[in-house]
């Protein structure tokens, strides 16, 4: 049987891997690399889709070599920045939710798709933008941010 208390803190509310209530002068190295490697993969896998189906002609503004180009420059910033913490690519990455703003604003409403569908992505694109200062703000920090005293215990698996 789960148990969906511990699963929801795991994975929505664990101080120690989703620390996104904890200002950034009280991160640790764990926690702020948790922090990091969850929007990269986040940023990362949304991008890789947007780049393999701009070379396809199943995007809504058909083939588009640039729109894969900048997709892929953003998978790309995403991993430097998740191995390294480098502001620039941070910086980089804080330009993707303003492209993806542009894009449904230009070709989001009078495309294929419901308008309800358009107003999500929007939202989830603003809710990034209003998230990217946090994550400058980590970036800048990380050099002076301390390694945790303890590291939580390891845990168990899911399914056994």
């Amino acid at each position: 049987m789960l148990d969906w208390e511990s699963l929801f803190k795991r994975y929505v509310w664990d101080t120690n891997t989703t620390p996104y209530f904890t200002p950034v002068a009280k991160l640790n190295r764990y926690q702020a690399d948790h922090e990091i490697f969850a929007f990269c993969m986040f940023v990362g896998i949304i991008f890789a889709v947007v780049a393999l189906a701009a070379l396809t002609d199943v995007s809504m503004i058909g083939r588009s070599p640039i729109a894969g180009l900048y997709a892929f420059t953003v998978v790309s910033a995403a991993i430097v920045f998740n191995y390294t913490k480098v502001v620039w690519a941070v910086l980089w990455l804080a330009l993707a939710p303003l492209a993806g703003l542009a894009f449904v604003l230009f070709y989001g409403f009078d495309g294929g798709r419901v308008r309800v569908d358009s107003i999500i992505v929007a939202g989830l694109f603003i809710l990034t933008l209003m998230y990217m200062p946090r994550l400058i703000s980590i970036a800048r920090a990380y050099p002076d941010i301390p390694e945790p005293e303890t590291l939580p215990p390891r845990r168990r698996r899911l399914f056994k």
